[in-house]
């Protein structure tokens, strides 16, 4: 919600001067609004890397092969509640009437323990005591399940107390089931600013396991300053930014979010976002407004404004594991426009509602050499109250992005990314794609090729080495400038863009680079910026995070 709202300011503030009118010898401006989402758009995250989960389960002592062959008659087994003697007994296969020392009667122990643990029950064990082989090899395994014995917080005491409702579904007595405990520890460890340490160990009886987590303050202040070239010629393509994090500031994992960022061409967006989470099952609840101010150069001086959002949301977690997650949110989001053209001849203002819905995800595999899955897709029901016949009134739009990244060989990996639109009609351009940009076909500059629906491919072949990540890319897009074509007097024609290029990347010690060169392999010359034309194409990126 904090980026999405950010973003949006910037997007609408300018959504209307690719629209200005402008004089008849001049460059023909492009749409800012698209520049300027474009420029703020970030590639979806790769999920975070959680703290795991201490387990120190009771470890039975190695028995010696050979010794006294038993032959096995019947089975029974008892603790079981879980999984039915029946199930138990197809797990363990043929073994009635078969000859078995201490170490074979241990294997079948071990293959009960094994189901049950593949089931997500960490701590179950089952054993064969030498005292249970009774009449005509009659065998009992013991199935302990495993139970919680104590579940508690301890640390910082101005915490324990609170980040007891996030274990309020683990219960003295309850089954230690794997995806529970790991949705409350995880949902604990996501709160910002906050630092866990879980460790699960035998509790005081038979079967159980006690959970302790030591909870405590992390950093209660983290940010960011950066710089890049991302912008656009009219708007001012070389930007500063600074974003700054509050954690926990008046209640357990809330946090103040505030965000800057200025151009060259003296234009900024300021943004303050407030989020707290509801309970202690994955809801959160987030507040924001954001404020852009900008002005034009570079031929079109006199062309300014101010765009103005609201926005609210809920998010909650459906999935959280270390392996997989899915995440859902509801957006509301009010905005208002301003546009004034050569300094005031002109004015125009107009509004818009929409609310998003977006359901994120990331799964992580071992498919070759491991790799991990994430992205989002999101629905968008707007409407539009502007002097537009083609673009006012109700609107929907549906937007994809999906990312692999997959391990090749040692330090080589491959990242391969799809993001899509579609819309139901012409939309105004502050809700459109561009495939021009240093998130998108790098070949071209930010706001290129610009439409309703489209859709755009990244690869990149990675090598990681120390601190540094050489790569090479190979970006390609195709845009339907308009969605509805029947609807406008002159359509224009779709497009494609395409380009590859090298770069490299930097981190270490928060300071992160990522420079890249790119050349056009197929969409001729930009349309979005026509001022020059650079034979590569150059992207840089630094920034500090503290």
């Amino acid at each position: 919600m904090t980026r999405f709202v950010f973003q949006s300011a910037a997007l609408l503030c300018f959504s209307l001067i690719g629209l200005a009118h402008v004089p008849a010898a001049a460059q023909v401006a492009p749409d800012a609004g698209r520049v300027l989402q474009e420029e703020l758009k970030q590639l979806p995250t790769p999920p975070r890397t959680s703290k795991g989960l201490d387990m120190q389960p009771t470890q039975s002592a190695p028995a010696q092969p050979g010794g006294p062959q038993v032959v096995v008659g019947s089975i029974t087994f008892s603790g079981n509640t879980v999984f039915g003697s029946d199930e138990l007994l197809r797990v363990l296969g043929k073994v009635q009437d078969q000859s078995f020392d201490l170490v074979g009667l241990r294997s079948l122990s071990d293959k009960i323990t094994q189901h049950y643990q593949q089931a997500s029950y960490p701590f179950a064990r089952a054993f064969i005591a030498p005292q249970q082989l009774v009449n005509g090899g009659a065998l009992q395994i013991q199935v302990v399940e495993g139970r919680y014995g104590r579940v508690s917080a301890d640390g910082n005491p101005g915490l324990t107390q609170k980040a007891q409702s996030y274990l309020s579904g683990l219960q003295s007595g309850s089954l230690i089931e794997s995806s529970a405990l790991e949705r409350a520890t995880l949902l604990l460890d996501d709160l910002p600013g906050i630092k866990i340490t879980p460790v699960i160990r035998p509790g005081a009886a038979l079967g159980t396991g006690d959970l302790d987590i030591v909870v405590d303050y992390d950093k209660r202040y983290q940010g960011e300053v950066g710089l890049d070239n991302h912008g656009n010629y009219y708007s001012g393509q070389w930007r500063t930014r600074a974003n700054l994090d509050v954690n926990s500031p008046f209640a357990l994992g809330d946090q103040i979010s505030l965000r800057a960022l200025y151009t060259q061409s003296h234009l900024w967006l300021g943004s303050a976002n407030y989020s707290i989470p509801l309970g202690g099952q994955g809801l959160r609840a987030n507040i924001g407004y954001a404020q852009t101010v900008y002005s034009l150069d570079n031929g079109f001086e006199g062309n300014e404004g101010v765009a103005r959002i609201s926005g609210a949301g809920l998010g909650y977690a459906l999935l959280r594991s270390q392996r997989s997650n899915i995440n859902l949110s509801v957006s509301w989001q009010h905005k208002r426009l301003y546009n004034s053209y050569f300094f005031g001849a002109s004015t125009e203002r107009y509004h818009s509602t929409t609310l998003p819905v977006t359901l994120g995800f990331d799964h992580k595999d071992s498919f070759g050499g491991g790799g991990v899955t994430y992205g989002a897709v999101t629905w968008t029901q707007g409407h539009l109250h502007k002097d537009d016949v083609v673009r006012q009134g109700s609107f929907s739009k549906y937007n994809l992005d999906l990312v692999r990244l997959q391990a090749v060989t040692g330090n080589v990996s491959l990242f391969v990314r799809f993001s899509g639109q579609w819309a139901n009609k012409n939309l105004d351009s502050s809700e459109s794609m561009s495939l021009g940009g240093a998130s998108a076909v790098r070949a071209y500059p930010s706001g290129e090729a610009s439409g309703d629906q489209g859709w755009l491919t990244q690869l990149e072949l990675r090598y990681r080495l120390g601190d540094f990540s050489p790569y090479a890319f190979y970006d390609y897009g195709y845009m339907k400038i308009n969605a509805r074509p029947s609807q406008v007097t002159s359509p224009a024609p779709d497009e494609t863009r395409a380009g590859a290029g090298v770069g490299v990347r930097y981190q270490a010690h928060g300071l992160s680079m990522d420079a890249a060169i790119a050349w056009r392999t197929r969409g001729g010359e930009p349309s979005s910026d026509t001022h020059a034309d650079p034979k590569p194409r150059f992207w840089l990126t630094m920034a500090y995070a503290f």
